[in-house]
């Protein structure tokens, strides 16, 4: 009598696997071993296809010669990373004292290209084709991008028009390298060396990331369409005086808003304008520059024309709290057929204790919806996620990215 095949003799699915590890150690020899040991058992036959290293500037001067350690312990085809002023991982979140944050990925079927691009290679107009062909991923290709600038070293802004130019609507994640304040203080690191400009994966394949950018505001009042603009400048509100409309709205709110917009309000200009109403994570979100009375106008971080749609927002604690729970509650359904394997955070420097007044809140909010996976980031001087179809360069924001396999 024939029979099929036994369970025990059918292939064995290779599932996408992740595995992080925090190190607090102050010498840094000390943190890869920690780190090292306790990642090395959670990883199929200790093999990585993918490493991310996060380290504060402590760790910097003997890190270097310790990069290829971990590469070579895992046999990892690609390692990335920078210093940050604050490292994420395994949950935990370390703020300006010394730590080194290890996640590696085990990834089959997904293709990792690695790249490193410097200031001067920003500087010349080159077609598409040729920075596809620069970047080792074309638009059919349907790549995501993690991407990790260094501000003193590039513009990180023209860099990422860059890369929305040549692959609109691909997500791009990550953020600016920190723990220095000026050139050559911060670092960036690719397989097993040190460099600046910005270092990036292109990743292909059987993956899939869900991305989430929470600006921790709340919309205030009403939308507004401008109406009269120039570049950052917005003269008129539904044509009235922008600065006018601004006060008006402000009187107009709650008390606990009110005395929210004295110190922290921003404005937030709508990304779909195709949509009938308007709630969190419709908005990009940047700051008043200043206003001047005489005229009636007001300044604000981006780039406007006449049409758009604006609304006031406010920012604290309790509207970073509820804003990042809003979002990841929703992308609840997203990971209910395929399980969540990993995580990246890139917080701002501005976030953390220093906003709740208590550690590992992100990370913790994070780890509470995805079922404790592991994490891995850094305190950023600037975040980069997507909202709606492009990718946009952020303050103040936790840009998450959450590794799904695809079936």
């Amino acid at each position: 009598m024939e029979s099929g095949p036994s369970r025990s003799s059918l292939p064995r699915r290779v599932i996408m696997q992740f595995a992080s590890a925090l190190s607090r150690e102050v010498q840094t020899e000390a943190a890869v071993a920690e780190v090292l040991e306790q990642v090395a058992p959670r990883l199929p036959e200790h093999h990585a296809h993918l490493s991310f290293v996060f380290a504060s500037p402590h760790h910097l001067k003997a890190f270097p010669r310790l990069l290829h350690v971990i590469q070579e312990r895992f046999g990892t085809h690609t390692l990335i990373g920078c210093t940050g002023g604050g490292v994420i991982g395994d949950r935990h979140e370390v703020e300006n004292k010394p730590a080194l944050s290890l996640m590696a990925a085990h990834l089959p079927g997904v293709n990792i290209t690695p790249f490193h691009l410097e200031q001067p290679d920003l500087e010349e107009e080159w077609p598409d084709t040729y920075w596809q062909n620069r970047l080792g991923v074309t638009l059919e290709d349907d790549p995501t991008f993690i991407l990790l600038p260094d501000p003193f070293m590039i513009d990180p802004q023209k860099l990422l028009n860059l890369l929305n130019t040549c692959y609109p609507q691909r997500t791009v994640l990550g953020g600016l390298a920190s723990g220095g304040q000026s050139r050559n203080s911060c670092a960036l690191f690719l397989n097993g060396e040190v460099m600046h400009g910005a270092v990036g994966v292109a990743l292909t394949g059987n993956f899939t990331l869900r991305t989430i950018v929470s600006q921790g505001c709340k919309p205030v009042g009403q939308p507004f369409i401008i109406t009269r603009c120039e570049d950052q400048v917005i003269y008129e509100l539904s044509g009235r005086s922008a600065l006018n409309v601004v006060r008006e709205a402000i009187t107009e709110l709650p008390e606990a808003d009110q005395n929210l917009a004295r110190t922290a309000l921003l404005m937030g200009r709508v990304i779909d304008e195709y949509k009938e109403e308007f709630s969190r994570g419709d908005f990009l979100i940047r700051t008043f520059l200043g206003a001047d009375p005489q005229s009636g106008a007001i300044a604000v971080g981006d780039m406007f024309r006449p049409g758009q749609t604006v609304q006031l927002h406010v920012r604290d604690a309790t509207t970073a709290r509820e804003d990042l729970h809003a979002l990841m509650d929703g992308l609840a359904p997203d990971l209910s057929g395929h399980p969540a394997r990993g995580a990246l955070l890139f917080s701002c420097n501005g976030r953390g204790a220093h906003l709740y007044g208590e550690p590992d809140y992100d990370s913790g909010v994070v780890s509470a919806t995805t079922g404790a996976i592991p994490i891995a980031g850094f305190f950023c001087n600037g975040e980069i996620g997507p909202i709606g179809m492009s990718n946009f360069l952020h303050g103040f924001t936790a840009s998450i990215g959450i590794f799904q396999e695809k079936a």
